[in-house]
């Protein structure tokens, strides 16, 4: 049955999101691939659509020169927000014939919102009907999913289409995003709820992928009020932009949020793997080794400590952002409800606000609060090594401090007894040719002159332990005045 369902005047609007800035790179500065948007538009949705408009994309952005990205250009002829030149109007692109005679209709404005780059890329049949089944026209190749587009915050497509041929609205909604996606889109995008918006039923389908680059948000508007394309102006699709990109960037920042509390759960894991370390070192018997261990421990547990710091600055960088859209979204909603018809119901858009503000800002909340009690584990662990290495240190240098003593004795031990001997020998040796020259009465004859061999060798002697004593006063005095 599917088959026969129809649907007059179907258009698709392409709604993608893309930071322009990256706070890792400092304030202000420019996200690494922050053209990749533009390109994907022009390269692969230009060549699927044979639009040239769409493939000289870049020629008609201010953010280009000469065919080259330059965001410093665009900074200083940004024009409200505004990136096409020079006056920031839609660009309409020339219909295409299709192979069934049909013409495609087609136009796009390039937007910066804040540090993020938007568009409104539209495809649209005009006064035709078409098979629910030919949607597939619209998006050739899938090359308007999230895939191909490679969004970093993720997008939004929106399908208007008055029904033809239908059994209801939400079978309807079903078969045409189903016809839509195709099979290239790697998650099923499942319907999610419902509501009226300018007096037609409008239906919100997602794959709840948590990599943007491969979610689906899908809306499908079915036309119920002939009045309803007339709600919808400019004035509204700025609102719709500007309220479907701040929930780009919080579901963005939930899903990362996510990813940065289980590294840093895992990081504390790896921490508390390390423990048993600290009693297996204490244990050592040799100061030098143990001494060793204790600094590579430290090392190891201050760069996680630093990995782990870095992922908790994510999650209070992320609880910001999701306060900050939060505010946007339900600005630009008011604005929005501002707009309605008696017997519109928006409850969905509402419902998600109301999950941003109280499952995600609080689980981040919840998430902070854990891993600020882990970090006090981080700081008494890094405390307690740098204290056993200082500890060791000390007893380590006052080990070798005592073993210099030990040796410096030993030297002088050995220096006394190698110069003793060294200067006896000498005395003697000075002394013994007056043993030949005067013999030794071996009788002792007080009465008698002291033997000239006696003389010299008690003079020597004496002169030699008043020198030793002057020179170790004057090496203790050189130790203490000019210590090591």
């Amino acid at each position: 049955m599917s088959q026969e369902w129809q649907i007059k005047n179907p258009s698709i609007t392409l709604y993608p999101f893309h930071l322009r800035d990256d706070s890792d790179e400092g304030y202000g500065q420019v996200a690494k691939n922050a053209q990749s948007l533009w390109e994907n538009l022009a390269d692969n949705v230009g060549n699927e659509f044979n639009i040239n408009e769409l493939k000289s994309l870049r020629d008609k952005l201010t953010c280009y020169q000469n065919g080259r990205y330059d965001p410093n250009d665009e900074q200083a002829n940004l024009n409200h927000g505004k990136l096409l030149s020079p006056d920031g109007k839609t660009l309409n692109f020339q219909p295409i014939t299709q192979s069934n005679n049909q013409k495609l209709y087609g136009s796009i404005n390039a937007r910066r919102i804040h540090d993020t780059y938007t568009a409104d890329l539209t495809f649209y049949y005009q006064n035709d009907t078409i098979k629910v089944a030919e949607l597939t026209r619209l998006n050739p190749q899938g090359c308007l999913l999230s895939n191909a587009i490679q969004p970093s915050l993720g997008q939004t497509l929106l399908l208007y289409a008055a029904p033809a041929v239908y059994d209801t609205y939400r079978k309807l909604a079903d078969e045409s995003v189903k016809a839509f996606v195709q099979d290239k889109q790697p998650a099923s995008v499942e319907f999610r709820a419902e509501g009226k918006l300018f007096g037609s039923p409008i239906f919100e389908y997602d794959s709840r992928e948590d990599d943007a680059n491969k979610r689906c948000h899908f809306l499908v508007w079915l036309q119920d009020n002939p009045r309803t394309l007339g709600f919808a102006t400019s004035t509204f699709n700025f609102y719709l932009m500007n309220l479907l990109c701040s929930r780009a960037k919080i579901v963005f920042v939930d899903r990362e949020a996510r990813k940065k509390y289980r590294k840093a759960q895992q990081i504390v894991s790896e921490l508390e793997k390390k423990l048993p370390q600290f009693s297996q070192i204490d244990s050592e018997q040799d100061r030098q080794v143990k001494l060793q261990k204790l600094k590579q421990l430290l090392a190891e547990v201050r760069t996680k400590m630093l990995a782990f710091a870095q992922q908790v600055r994510y999650l209070q960088e992320y609880r910001n952002t999701i306060d900050t859209n939060a505010e946007n979204y339900s600005k630009a909603l008011t604005k929005i409800t501002s707009l309605c018809i008696p017997g519109d119901n928006l409850d969905f858009l509402q419902k998600f606000l109301d999950l941003a503000e109280n499952k995600y800002q609080r689980q981040i909340e919840i998430d902070l609060n854990y891993l600020i009690a882990s970090q006090d584990l981080f700081q008494q662990s890094i405390s307690t090594v740098r204290g056993m290495v200082e500890i060791e240190q000390v007893e380590l240098d006052t080990e070798q401090e005592d073993g210099e003593k030990r040796r410096d004795r030993q030297l002088e031990n050995i220096i006394f007894f190698v110069g003793t001997a060294i200067g006896g020998g000498q005395i003697f040796s000075a002394a013994y040719p007056l043993i030949k020259d005067t013999p030794i009465q071996w009788q002792p004859d007080f009465s008698l002159p002291l033997h000239p061999f006696a003389a010299t060798i008690i003079w020597s002697l004496l002169f030699g332990l008043l020198f030793g004593l002057l020179m170790l006063g004057i090496a203790r005095l050189v130790r203490k005045t000019f210590p090591r």
